[in-house]
């Protein structure tokens, strides 16, 4: 087990030497594991924390274009550069797109706007004319962890913040909304979100999942 996924189980109360339910194998500890990997997504797409540069080459007359990373995935473009031209494009959609310009995919020119389709679909208006490079900077959520020796892509100052989001996760999986909630407080409070999510006698806050703790696959 790595040391975030120890730091979780030392917390709920399991012995990490002989543990009782989450045994040291890949089966035993996935559910500890998936929690933390939904952390480390969260976290990375909410503080921005992984930057990755992507230099996508533009095609004559192609309009959309699949960014293909080598680790991890896209989780959304921070900036967009038109190389040759040195300027910014600007973000936008395809709803005001479609006001601007209802015959938008005849348009072809230098790209002045980008807009995403999913997480890995980039298009561009006006249609490029001709070939030229986008320089992106590109938010990017890391590969998930499968097993213990799996690099942990995650700033030190949030891993801790990780490992409260997973024992959220178990105390709500076992139904103990309580313990759930203070835990989770704690992971806003670590991530600056804390005042969006205030707790009081009428809104109380707490983790959900549908991870099965207590049977974990052998």
């Amino acid at each position: 087990m790595n040391i975030l996924e120890t730091h979780v189980l030392e917390i709920i109360g399991e012995n990490t030497s002989s543990p009782d339910v989450f045994t040291d194998t890949d089966a035993g500890l996935e559910p500890i594991r998936e929690s933390l990997n939904d952390a480390i997504d969260e976290i990375s797409i909410i503080t921005g924390s992984i930057r990755e540069r992507y230099l996508l080459t533009l095609i004559a007359n192609q309009a959309f274009y699949r960014m293909k990373l080598n680790r991890g995935s896209s989780a959304w473009i921070a900036d967009a550069w038109l190389a040759d031209e040195k300027r910014r494009l600007i973000q936008t959609d395809l709803i005001p797109l479609e006001k601007l310009n209802p015959h938008w995919l005849k348009t072809s020119g230098n790209p002045s706007f980008y807009f995403t389709v999913g997480p890995d679909i980039l298009g561009l208006y006006p249609v490029p004319s001709g070939n030229s490079v986008v320089d992106l900077s590109l938010i990017v959520t890391p590969e998930r962890l499968t097993s213990s020796t799996d690099r942990i892509r995650l700033k030190s100052s949030f891993q801790q913040t990780a490992v409260y989001y997973a024992v959220a996760d178990f105390f709500a999986s076992r139904g103990d909304v309580q313990e759930a909630a203070i835990w989770h407080q704690r992971y806003l409070h670590d991530l600056g979100l804390i005042n969006l999510y205030p707790q009081s006698q009428e809104r109380f806050y707490h983790a959900q999942t549908t991870k099965d703790f207590n049977h974990p696959k052998p």
